[in-house]
């Protein structure tokens, strides 16, 4: 027998079913439901069906309240399906067959990825400061293998690109595909098949090679580096260096977040530096552009080529604007001294790793071969370089005819002159001036085996100026064992009684210096040295890349231009790998006849 249940809306209790009654019980239907009134806000929209998701028949004027879930005993469909799902029903399909297209598609879309060859070249940033996405990426250890990637999928025929500069020489056609600066093949002095020949470097240079395209030697198609200078061009072989002396992947990590912050911080026409009334400017920029050098970064490299290119560019035109070619903006002040010679060495390393690129540097030789002059012919008869053409009347910086003699400046032009013997270059009075700068730095040693003045308040004084010396003759002499072993001793024993102290005693100057000459050693002296200055060096590093001032501030160690302390820390951590040590070299090469 039936139960007869109430009306809906009678507000009787349904009674308990029987539990004699036989099944199925007729079910009522349930009279229709007024809707409620919608909120003034909107509710917040229930789950929508597949079907609804597919495209119902919900129209454009449908509001949020109309999305009610349909009643749990109501299984059929709210509203009949339309053609789209149909059609997609009969096919076969469903959740998973949609699931398995997208997922299809989300692969296709990353196989594109992945074997599209990435051309984007990196943007250079000149906010100050740090914190971009170029910082973090070059501080990163994947930085190696993207720069390695993107070089492998460049390809060779890439189209031109066209710098413009204000220089006579205006418009230049450069390839953007650049070759492969890495694993420099060790083919000891041969060399040959580079640009030298049609590259706009003139038709001179050592072994009458460099004008005919050939090159030095009879191995074609080869390039070669000095001895001294082939561990920086190699990933693998910086590496191996860093190891072999003490240092680690945390340098590499270092100078990569540093050669970033330079790049933040280049002016737009390609200088470092201040122009504000005291303008160092060449200095900066030599400075900035031997840090790039130093890890074997030219014009050709896919990530700072245009930040090297650009500060080559305003060096040549600087030398250009004088009858002199002197590399100052102030020809006249005392600083341009040091400039020059800062400078001309920058020039001096980029001529002799320009043989491993194919981009022409229109006026570089010229002027770096008339930098060189200058330095040569104001060498003073003590074999010294002075400043005070000012006072002298003269139009440039230096003083030939001065009897005084300054180790500072000096060592900034032996430099130049070091790099210029590296070149290869017959440069007239270029070994005699080397000559005659070895007797003069010999004559400054004193006999507790510095280099400078005894007297510690002196202002040219052995404890500031030794690393200096020391560097001269461990380079450029020959036979000068006891001078060097002196020399070492000296240092040695002052720096274990005052170690090195970020916070008590840094002069980055001497510092410079100090870490070449050690590291020029080798030996103990060298890991004496190393556990002192790496540690120092490193923590003082801030996360943007930039290195923060040191104490007490002396304006020749670091305070005076953050580009400066800048250069001088990064090229300290390139130590490892920018030169071989004077021992390490081959006995006999072209290079160092």
């Amino acid at each position: 027998m039936s139960q007869s249940l109430p009306p809906p809306d009678s507000g009787a209790s349904i009674p308990p079913p029987d539990a004699r009654a036989t099944y199925p019980v007729e079910l009522p239907q349930v009279a229709a439901v007024t809707p409620l009134e919608v909120a003034e806000e909107p509710v917040a929209a229930a789950a929508l069906s597949d079907e609804e998701l597919l495209g119902g028949d919900r129209s454009p004027g449908d509001t949020p309240g109309d999305f009610h879930p349909q009643a749990t005993h109501d299984f059929g469909d709210a509203h009949p399906p339309n053609a789209f799902v149909r059609l997609w029903r009969k096919i076969g399909g469903g959740g998973l067959t949609t699931s398995l297209l997208i997922h299809l598609g989300l692969l296709l879309l990353a196989v594109t990825i992945v074997f599209t060859p990435d051309l984007i070249e990196k943007q250079v940033d000149f906010l100050p400061g740090g914190g971009t996405q170029q910082g973090a990426e070059a501080s990163s250890e994947l930085r190696h293998q993207v720069q390695q990637k993107k070089r492998s999928t460049l390809n060779k025929a890439t189209p031109m690109k066209k710098i413009v500069s204000t220089s006579q020489n205006a418009a230049i056609s450069l390839p953007e595909a650049p070759p492969d600066l890495l694993d420099v093949p060790d083919v000891g002095g041969m060399a040959g098949g580079g640009i030298m020949g049609s590259g706009g470097f003139g038709t001179g240079g050592a072994g009458g090679g460099f004008g005919s395209g050939v090159g030095m030697g009879s191995a074609a198609g080869f390039v070669s580096l000095p001895p001294s200078m082939r561990s920086r061009c190699s990933s693998a072989e910086r590496l191996k260096k860093l190891k072999e002396s003490g240092g680690s992947s945390e340098c590499e990590r270092a100078v990569s977040q540093s050669l970033e912050w330079l790049a933040s911080h280049q002016n737009e026409d390609g200088s470092w530096g201040r122009n504000n009334g005291k303008s160092d400017r060449a200095a900066m920029t030599g400075l900035a552009l031997l840090c790039y050098l130093g890890r074997c970064e030219t014009p050709d490299s896919p990530f700072y080529g245009d930040n090297v290119m650009r500060a080559i560019m305003f060096l040549v035109e600087l030398g250009q604007k004088t009858d002199s070619g002197i590399l100052a903006e102030n020809p006249v002040s005392n600083g341009a001294a040091y400039e020059h010679g800062i400078a001309t060495y920058a020039l001096g390393e980029m001529y002799t790793l320009a043989r491993l690129g194919s981009k022409q540097l229109p006026g570089m030789r010229e002027t770096f071969e008339k930098g060189v002059k200058l330095i040569i012919d104001n060498q003073n008869k003590r074999g010294a370089w002075t400043y005070g053409g000012d006072k002298a009347g003269l139009p440039i910086a230096y003083t030939k005819d001065s009897g005084g003699e300054d180790l500072s400046v000096t060592g900034w032009q032996y430099q130049a002159l070091k790099a210029a013997k590296n070149t290869g270059l017959k440069i007239p009075g270029l070994h005699a001036s080397i000559d005659k700068a070895v007797e003069y730095l010999l004559s400054k040693q004193t006999k507790d085996g510095g280099f400078g003045k005894e007297k510690r308040d002196d202002h040219y004084n052995q404890w500031s100026l030794t690393g200096c010396g020391l560097l001269g003759v461990q380079t450029l002499a020959k036979n000068k064992t006891k001078s060097m072993r002196d020399g070492m001793k000296f240092l040695t024993d002052f720096l274990t009684k005052e170690p090195l102290d970020w916070d008590k005693n840094c002069n980055l100057y001497c510092w410079y210096y100090y870490t070449q000459a050690f590291f020029q050693a080798g030996g103990d002296d060298w890991k004496f040295y190393n556990a002192q200055f790496l540690p120092q060096i490193l923590s003082a590093q801030e996360a943007d890349g930039s290195w923060r001032k040191g104490r007490p501030n002396w304006p020749s160690g670091d305070a005076s231009d953050p580009v400066y302390r800048q250069a001088l820390c990064t090229l300290m951590l390139e130590v490892y790998y920018r030169y071989l040590k004077v021992a390490d070299r081959e006995d006999e090469n072209f290079f160092d006849r």
